[in-house]
């Protein structure tokens, strides 16, 4: 069978101040992995019938298995459980490799323990999948990689996760033959809440499976993946799309061995398209790479007008030698879908790290045409969300909108497969009315039809984190709001409102970019992802109500119990941009607050959330801030000018009791353009003042995680980060905590995450007494919690304001996400979902 070539082995989008892949943290495996469940009960739907499941997904194009090897007996070497999860996936393992001359289970693929690979299997920061499936070409490029490089996730086709017993499976099917009303009651997901150790390694398996499909589709260029999940003998079939996942009723292998024997069979029968991958996307040629290359290199000294050494370090965010590839993007406008513009990519500065949702990539591109240095959106749309960004985009350029992307082309993605072109569309969402879905969580299961979308657009820049320093956070804040210090030219936020009758809704950190423009000593700002944004009434609000934006900036309003009800109005804006320099000073900005002070204010001032049923809540820590400063009067920035700007802004927002005469009605977008655009004019900032403070992360580390896996492998030569790679020499990005650091920092605790309700805090032990014997990880970790917690304790003695009501519950979160939809923050994720 002749295949399309597909693109393997994906960069991952790199932080820019430790030069490591992002959101990847070893020590946070954990709590991704609580997250992805949370997110997982949202959107998977089953238990499917197997054959229904086959039938429908890998429709078998030939009759003919003379090539197939028997099933009978197959799987008769595993266990129905066993003591740990290798007493499952070593015969598993030799059972799906065996094969005659002429004969194998899985024809023209192979099977691989890529555990065995891991340099610390037994960690889940550190450890791979239990089995992976590959082509024999992509196998041997994964022999030749380093350990501590994580190309199997890069180069698998599909992998197989394995619990040593059926009781450890993180879903129960309801019984054969039970009636409607038992059916409609049944739970999908187990629940053993009364078995805390039973709980816990359930939640490890399952969120180390989500953990392995979220990273192959931030490694690949998929539209879907399948995977294959054991419980001693007991076997699931999944397939995963950026709607959500579909998972089949178990069968046992040793009973049903033809099951499985078939589903590897016909998955050895699919094209490339119907493995899941996106053959819209092509490697690039070595003149391409050239062309690519040097655009860029150029364009990062223009931007950062950077020495020879510091362009060296820059330049790997955007590139990495051989891994660039031509990535087509086709007109909306246009009636004809065979003359796509093409566009040379290489390493993204956002990679997808959820799997449901928008699942960005953005890139730095250049197009091939008029070598012109542009920025790539590849996302997945909400297909019945009215109206597209790209058209929001070029109505805002059309009306002379200021200080908005310049849109150059943008378009759904059509498949390469089709001879009429369709557009790639997700298939989770066709299931959700089927009669064997059953509610998770005790919750019926909705998710929505996504589009595949790409958007260029000719506005490239540095995002708002890599301020240098107080002048420009406040310059760069204010071109997003005023789009330059005159009062001649109008905001962009408010100009939007004014040309479009459109509310942006979602400021945030992410969605400010920094451009050096001639003529300006100072980057200008930008304010970009305007799909979120809404049109407004005679009143000046919403059309519709409820929230939309990044939870982490969300105002006081739209985050309350009774946000459904409320419409967004562009106070809620302002108060977001409030929030985001804050944001920003706390973390990039001196200041005199040690680490626990500050981890304790984002936790409660900005992920805060808390449920009740199905709504979802928070703004406790920034209403009890508006109401007497709780979390920011102690707060000494080492810029005075800072100080002033924000105090006095709070002031307009939520004057004290003593200034509410002063500043009544000072909350008006006027009134902030009046008072911003002349502080900018009469103060003098500091430029280069960047200091980047760290962020506590060890209340999210996984105490568990066991203390005797031997050392990495010592390498016998120091080794970049980046894993440079020619088309002969194969290779990824290392594991976030291995390989020599160019650059300490703090665990990026602001990156943009998914918000959800987090797990409970663990409680508290006593410190060991010290000793000259090392003391264990599980150890270590609880004594860092414990001296974290009473040092945030004491910082923030007084007692939380806002309202109190039964109705609370408890819970807080280490980490902000980007895109929340009424949902609160969790640790470890990168771009959000919409």
């Amino acid at each position: 069978m002749t295949m399309e070539p597909c693109v393997y082995n994906v960069p991952m989008a790199l932080d820019s101040q430790t030069f490591r892949t992002h959101g990847l943290e070893p020590a946070l495996a954990m709590a991704r992995g609580r997250a992805h469940i949370e997110d997982a009960r949202r959107y998977t739907l089953g238990p499917m019938p197997v054959a229904a499941f086959m039938d429908t997904f890998m429709r078998a194009t030939s009759s003919d298995k003379g090539n197939l090897l028997s099933s009978k007996n197959a799987f008769d070497a595993v266990p129905e459980r066993a003591d740990s999860a290798a007493g499952v996936y070593e015969p598993l393992f030799l059972a799906l490799n065996k094969s005659t001359k002429h004969k194998s289970r899985c024809p023209g693929f192979t099977f691989d323990q890529a555990v065995a690979r891991s340099t610390r299997p037994s960690r889940l920061g550190y450890t791979k999948p239990h089995i992976c499936c590959f082509t024999p070409e992509n196998l041997k490029l994964v022999e030749q990689a380093d350990k501590v490089a994580r190309v199997e996730l890069a180069y698998a086709e599909l992998i197989v996760q394995v619990t040593a017993d059926p009781s450890l499976d993180y879903f129960i099917d309801p019984d054969t033959g039970s009636n409607d009303g038992d059916l409609a009651a049944h739970d999908f997901a187990r629940n053993v809440s009364n078995d805390q150790t039973r709980q816990k390694e359930i939640t490890r398996a399952f969120g180390l499976h989500l953990s392995f499909a979220t990273e192959i589709f931030a490694r690949q260029h998929r539209l879907h993946l399948f995977t294959v999940s054991l419980a001693g003998s007991l076997a699931r079939f999944f397939r995963w799309d950026r709607s959500g996942c579909i998972v089949t009723r178990a069968f046992d292998i040793r009973e049903n061995p033809d099951l499985l024997a078939e589903f590897f069979w016909r998955y050895s029968r699919l094209t490339n398209a119907e493995r899941g991958y996106d053959l819209t996307v092509r490697t690039a040629s070595p003149g391409e790479e050239d062309l690519f290359r040097d655009a860029i290199k150029d364009y990062v000294q223009v931007q950062l007008d950077a020495p020879g050494g510091e362009l060296k370090d820059a330049l790997p965010i955007h590139y990495q030698p051989g891994h660039v590839v031509v990535i087509p993007v086709w007109s909306q406008r246009s009636e004809s879908k065979d003359t796509p513009q093409y566009f040379l990519v290489s390493r993204p500065v956002v990679s997808p790290l959820t799997l449901d949702g928008r699942c960005t990539r953005g890139y730095w591109s250049v197009d091939m045409a008029t070598r012109r240095v542009c920025f790539l959106k590849d996302t997945w749309r909400t297909f019945a969300r009215p109206g597209l960004e790209g058209e929001t985009l070029q109505n805002l350029n059309e009306l002379g909108v200021r200080n908005v992307p310049s849109l150059a082309i943008h378009g759904d993605v059509c498949s390469t497969d089709d001879p009429e072109g369709s557009a790639q569309d997700t298939q989770t969402d066709q299931f959700v009315d089927e009669s064997w879905a059953r509610r998770i969580g005790g919750r019926d299961v909705i998710v929505s039809r996504r589009r595949h979308y790409r958007l260029v657009t000719h506005t490239v820049g540095y995002g708002l984190k890599d301020l240098r320093g107080t002048e420009e956070l406040l310059h760069a804040t204010y071109d997003a709001f005023v789009g330059c210090p005159s009062h001649t030219i109008q905001q962009a936020m408010q100009d939007a409102l004014a040309k479009d009758k459109r509310l942006h809704r979602d400021l945030s950190v992410g969605n400010i970019i920094l451009v050096k423009e001639p003529g300006r000593t100072v980057r200008r700002g930008y304010l970009i992802d305007w799909d979120a944004s809404i049109r407004i009434d005679k009143k000046g609000e919403a059309l519709r109500e409820g929230r939309a934006g990044t939870w982490t900036f969300m105002s006081i309003r739209m985050l309350s119990f009774n946000h459904a009800e409320y419409k967004h109005t562009i106070q809620d804006d302002m108060e977001s941009l409030l929030y985001v320099v804050l944001y920003c000073a706390l973390l990039y900005l001196p200041h005199r607050f040690a680490v626990q002070n500050i981890t304790a204010l984002f936790k409660k001032f900005f992920d805060e959330c808390q449920d009740f049923g199905t709504t979802i809540y928070g703004g406790v820590g920034k209403d009890a801030n508006a109401a007497g400063r709780m979390w920011t009067r102690r707060v000494n920035f080492g810029s005075p000018a800072l100080q002033e700007w924000l105090d006095t802004v709070m002031n307009y927002h939520s004057p004290l009791i003593h200034d509410r005469e002063k500043y009544e009605g000072m909350w008006e977008p006027d009134k902030l353009d009046a008072f911003w655009s002349n502080f900018l004019e009469t103060h003098e900032l500091e430029r280069d003042n960047r200091t980047v403070n760290k962020l506590s992360m060890v209340s999210h580390y996984d105490p568990d995680s066991p203390p005797t896996d031997p050392p990495t492998p010592p390498s016998p030569s120091p080794i970049p980060y980046v894993a440079f790679s020619s088309s002969s020499s194969p290779s990824s990005d290392l594991s976030p905590d291995e390989g020599p650091e160019r650059k300490r920092s703090r665990l990026d605790y602001a990156q943009p995450a998914r918000p959800r309700s987090p797990a409970p805090a663990r409680g508290s032990r006593a410190a060991a007494p010290l000793t000259n014997v090392p003391l264990r990880r599980s150890q270590r970790i609880r004594d860092q919690q414990n001296k974290s917690q009473a040092a945030a304790a004491a910082a923030t003695a007084a007692p939380a304001a806002g309202p109190s009501s039964s109705r609370q519950r408890g819970a807080t979160s280490a980490r902000s996400r980007g895109r929340g939809r009424g949902r609160g923050p969790g640790p470890g994720r990168g771009r959000s979902r919409k």
